[in-house]
């Protein structure tokens, strides 16, 4: 019987029986399967609860490596920084209020600005810089801790005070309640809402304080359900990261080992000759003296004329590293680190030469990831707005009489990435005048709040019309106001008009 009619066989007698007992064949799901045929490496994963995959060593030792990187790894510098820029922007995320008594959201805004000059209850900086902080420390340690407090002295101000992640952790009184009443620092009710959290505030690292839910705001972005801790954004991509820096280190030693080395001379030995036996000197009366055949060579061919012995071989050290399958491994592990981390693509932390297209899809991706994240902080940042305003109308007159929705506010977010302004431009003004956006979405892409732009506008407008009024050359505020502007291209009408038909043709 041929192999292949034994084949027939067997498939014939497999199906005969799979027809009798169709419980013996399964549509299985291969993926479910524990073991697999072939060479795939088992995976070392569990199901369980996230308070038990991202426990208090695991979390800590992640921010252990994000920390390293970010002090000694230009890419991870560079990603902070983006974050930093397209989240919070240059002057910070502005909140303004939004109440029904513009009166009142005047008088608000004037009080929140004072106290932004000193917000920090242990520093000197301004809210604009703490924001900055804020946002990196959220990128490379995955959390950050607001406090809720007031200055030691009279008229006791509303402040607030930043708290690093590892400085939240389960007291040493309660490490056996972890996992029931306490989850890394956090304390938890019944249903498993935080109620309170232990932060190490002073020194001693064994001191800690019970701070009520209602007076922290913690900023994190949990990946699962049931987190309580935040987790570095480089958790997914920290071993790619470790690899990329490593390679680095390897390939920069292999590089100076090539630039130390001009040539490689290989002798029939294996051994370099003696000096005394050197065959380009004589020794005469304890004198050296040119070998004849070196001086003929050099008279030749030039002083710089080297000779080598017979069997000897010369080589030089020309080095081909990094090659280009290598360059090639290095952009796909930094391409992994930067979207697998933050999202943002590589073309915006190293910017190079892209087609167009591909240039504008990748940064309105990266625009779209920056707004969901700063909504994030805006949402916090609102807390603490919120919190000091209702502080300060107890203390003073100004915003004292706050109206019922006085906790209605408008976050501002930084100008979105752009790479072409011009074009961008055009079709912003031709989907405003079509009626499919508005002013407080064109505003806002710029980071502007639309109503003190409308009024700037208007503003300017009434000051366009006395000008008008005043000009001895008969302007008109349209004139004045429409001066940049670009003249349409003539109608064919006009062209006919002003050239003929010949003109019309052309």
């Amino acid at each position: 019987m041929t192999p292949i009619r034994a084949k027939l066989n067997a498939a014939w007698k497999f199906a005969r029986m799979a027809y009798k007992n169709p419980l013996t064949v399964q549509n299985r799901y291969e993926a479910g399967r524990r073991w697999q045929w072939g060479d795939r490496s088992w995976i070392w994963s569990y199901v369980t609860d996230a308070r038990f995959d991202a426990d208090s060593a695991t979390r800590v030792e992640m921010v252990r490596k994000a920390r390293f990187f970010e002090a000694n790894n230009g890419l991870v510098q560079r990603l902070a920084d983006l974050w930093e820029q397209y989240t919070v922007g240059a002057n910070g995320l502005t909140i303004l209020p939004d109440s029904s008594d513009e009166k009142w959201n005047d008088a608000a805004a004037q009080w929140f600005d004072e106290w932004a000059l000193y917000p920090d209850l242990i520093t000197l900086q301004n809210w604009a810089t703490i924001q900055s902080l804020i946002a990196r420390t959220w990128f490379i340690d995955g959390e950050v801790f607001i406090i809720k407090t007031r200055g030691e002295t009279p008229p006791y101000r509303p402040r607030i005070q930043l708290v690093e992640g590892h400085r939240v952790g389960t007291p040493p009184g309660m490490v056996n309640l972890e996992g029931r009443g306490i989850c890394d620092g956090v304390e938890i009710d019944g249903k498993g809402r935080p109620t309170f959290y232990h932060i190490q505030t002073g020194f001693d690292a064994q001191n800690f304080d019970r701070v009520p839910a209602a007076n922290v705001i913690h900023i994190f972005e949990p990946p699962r359900i049931g987190m309580y801790r935040g987790l570095t954004h480089f958790y997914a991509v920290m071993n790619q990261l470790h690899d990329l820096d490593d390679l680095e280190k390897l390939e920069m030693d292999a590089a100076k080992e090539a630039a130390s080395r001009k040539a490689r001379i290989y002798t029939e030995s294996g051994e370099l000759p003696d000096d005394e036996n050197n065959a380009w000197t004589e020794q005469t009366n304890q004198t050296p003296q040119m070998n004849p055949q070196k001086a003929y060579y050099e008279q030749k061919f030039g002083a710089s004329t080297t000779v080598m012995f017979k069997g000897d071989k010369y080589e030089e050290n020309v080095s081909n590293r990094p090659s280009v399958a290598q360059q090639w491994y290095w952009n796909y592990l930094g391409e992994k680190v930067c979207v697998g981390s933050a999202g943002i693509p590589l073309i915006l932390v190293y910017p190079d030469k892209a087609q167009g297209t591909v240039y504008r899809g990748a940064l309105d991706m990266a625009a779209v990831n920056f707004r969901a994240r700063s909504a994030i902080l805006a949402a916090a940042f609102t807390n603490v707005r919120n919190y000091v305003i209702d502080s300060g109308s107890a203390i003073d007159t100004r915003i004292a009489h706050k109206p019922k929705d006085w906790q209605n506010v408008v976050a501002i977010p930084p100008r979105s990435v752009n790479v072409d302004v011009g074009r961008n431009s055009t079709a912003m003004l031709a989907e405003l005048a079509a009626g499919t956006r508005n002013f407080a979405g064109v505003y806002g892409e710029l980071g502007q709040y639309w109503k003190p732009q409308m009024a700037q506008k208007f503003k300017e407008l009434e000051y366009a019309k006395k000008l008008a009024g005043t000009s001895k050359f008969g302007t008109t505020a349209a004139e004045i106001t429409d001066i940049a502007a670009v003249p349409p291209p003539p109608t064919p009408d006009e062209l006919l008009t002003k050239g003929g038909s010949n003109a019309a043709a052309k």
